[in-house]
């Protein structure tokens, strides 16, 4: 290993530890903090919030390696600009490629750590999360927030049901307010078409014991239901038929909440973190062959997230590096500080951008997850470039 080589890696290892740890506090007070901490007011035992921090972390680590890697290139060169230690080495006749090479080497090697942790780390840890979160709902006493979900058909064409709790929760009566079910035809030749409307003040679980796997153990209250009798020929509804009801067993037409209570609660959690890269491109492709072809278009854009936010570290470590070449003497600790965290900002407002609009269908789901990566590149060379003259 060349003298250059260690001068700089020793200038990056106290730096990047120190960016993660930062980030780590960071991202975690903007996206956890206030959860754990509404958690702890609401009475859930104080061991099972402590255990959703710790299985929260894997993930936000992986978001912390790109930006502690930034932090470190530009402080590593920075400190090298203020000591006139890089005037030296230019002088010596090394260009800065060559010196930023070791940051390009250290970024690979920390964008390889980062995708094998998404992979077998951070899954298992997402999923015992949204476990314990749902355990911990048990404690909490009730909730106004509404929650929605679609059961889909078996034969996977199409929705069978989609059911909108408008009116929330109460979790020690395992109770849903303000329930509306609407059933759709199985009719091939109605495909989509609504034929049965369900609303009620309440629906209450029967199963205490959590052992509900078909979600027909339901008892629902003041309510009724509506029953839409369809025209084959044009579509259109020719017939209706409205029953009130003040409590119920069986709806008609095999309607249902079709989740136990518990996994109700979890219904809407939709997060890439909690599978592998291959499960989610088996599951893209089950959306694909089943014809949720929007689905599958957000998931793929999570699939290419995956790689793309491990990849941010070899660019954000070369543009740090061209950056703190400029940065001044004496200050190099706080504009350090204050740039890596206003290009970060920079970073995931346009990574987040892009991620919306690609999942809209604005973009295809490689450019979208690709697109600040693609940006970041074109800095990093312009600045090399620029560095190198």
């Amino acid at each position: 290993m060349k003298l250059i080589d260690k001068l700089v890696l020793y200038d990056l290892v106290g730096p990047f530890f120190t960016g993660m740890f930062m980030f780590l506090v960071l991202v975690f007070t903007a996206g956890f903090l206030f959860q754990a901490t509404d958690m702890v007011v609401q009475g859930v035992p104080l061991h099972l919030v402590l255990r959703f921090v710790l299985y929260a972390l894997p993930g936000i680590l992986t978001q912390t390696f790109p930006m502690a890697m930034l932090l470190a290139s530009l402080m590593a060169l920075g400190r090298l600009s203020a000591d006139r230690e890089i005037v030296a080495i230019f002088t010596a006749g090394i260009g800065f490629p060559r010196v930023v090479m070791p940051v390009f080497v250290v970024g690979l090697l920390v964008s390889i750590v980062a995708f094998t942790w998404n992979e077998t780390v951070v899954p298992p840890a997402t999923r015992a999360m949204y476990d314990l979160k749902q355990e911990a709902l048990q404690h909490i006493a009730k909730s106004d927030e509404p929650i929605s979900y679609d059961i889909k058909r078996q034969d996977g064409r199409g929705l069978q049901e989609s059911v909108y709790v408008q009116g929330g929760y109460d979790a020690r009566t395992q109770t849903l307010r303000n329930v509306r079910i609407v059933r759709y035809s199985d009719d091939p030749a109605m495909h989509g078409a609504v034929e049965l409307i369900v609303n009620c003040a309440r629906a209450q679980s029967t199963d205490r014991r959590g052992l509900d796997q078909s979600g027909l153990n339901w008892m629902y209250y003041d309510g009724s239901w509506v029953l839409l009798v369809p025209d084959k020929a044009t579509g259109l509804v020719k017939d209706t038929l409205v029953t009130n009801f003040k409590t119920l067993k069986v709806l008609p037409d095999n309607a249902s909440i079709g989740k136990s209570f518990n996994e109700v609660m979890n219904a809407q959690v939709n997060d890439a973190n909690r599978l592998s890269f291959n499960q989610l491109r088996l599951e893209i492709e089950r959306d694909r062959a089943e014809g949720r072809i929007e689905e599958a278009r957000g998931e793929e854009v999570d699939l290419y997230g995956k790689i793309a936010l491990p990849l941010a570290s070899v660019i954000f470590g070369v543009v740090g590096a061209a950056l703190g070449l400029n940065t001044q003497r004496g200050g190099s600790r706080t504009v350090g500080f204050g740039m890596a965290i206003f290009i970060v900002f920079l970073y995931w407002v346009f990574y987040h951008a892009m991620f919306v609009i690609g999942k809209s269908g604005g973009l295809p789901p490689m450019l979208a997850s690709f697109s600040a990566d693609m940006v970041g590149a074109v800095v990093g060379i312009w600045l090399t470039l620029r560095a190198s003259t």
